[in-house]
């Protein structure tokens, strides 16, 4: 990318020239490019889980949030670093936590998702992705299960059907 410092055209320079070179307020001259957004079902997907698994971080407690910054590597944010663990590459982990989730009874189910929306996370759904809604259910538990591998709570066990209380008290605290 080029910076302009004297008069190119003028003293400053911003806006596009016959669709090829565009130049902006800072001072740089790049090629035009027009940015694709095809929202593909595979990119919806991946949208959705990423939006659903960032709602759920915001309400995750400062005690949580202290842990996991000590986890985290320098170059990270901790919510970022949490992010791809839950996610894991190329979503393995949150479809893994998915599955499990599934296997779950109704009853146990319905609990993580009372447990939840009561913390306040909502459903999140993107309307070209092909995979389900994440619930606000799956989100915490998805999230629960990422913390449980890196260590964080091992004392409430592995998130399953018998602890949706003990994660949701955890994951506020």
């Amino acid at each position: 990318m080029a910076k302009v410092n004297g008069p190119l055209m003028s003293m400053e320079a911003s806006g596009t020239i016959a669709d090829t070179i565009t130049f902006d307020r800072r001072g740089f001259v790049r090629t035009r490019v027009i940015p694709a957004n095809p929202q593909t079902a595979d990119q919806g997907n991946v949208r959705q889980k990423l939006l659903a698994i960032q709602k759920a971080l915001r309400f995750i407690g400062a005690a949580v949030v202290a842990v996991v910054r000590t986890l985290a590597p320098t170059s990270y944010r901790w919510n970022s670093y949490l992010l791809s663990q839950v996610l894991g590459a190329g979503s393995t982990e949150f479809n893994a936590s998915r599955t499990a989730y599934n296997a779950l009874t109704a009853p146990e189910r319905a609990e993580w998702e009372a447990k939840a929306v009561a913390i306040g996370i909502t459903e999140q759904s993107i309307t070209y992705a092909a995979d389900d809604p994440v619930s606000p259910g799956l989100a915490l538990f998805a999230v629960a299960r990422a913390l449980y591998r890196l260590g964080v709570n091992v004392a409430d066990g592995a998130p399953g059907g018998a602890n949706q209380a003990e994660w949701a008290n955890y994951f506020t605290s």
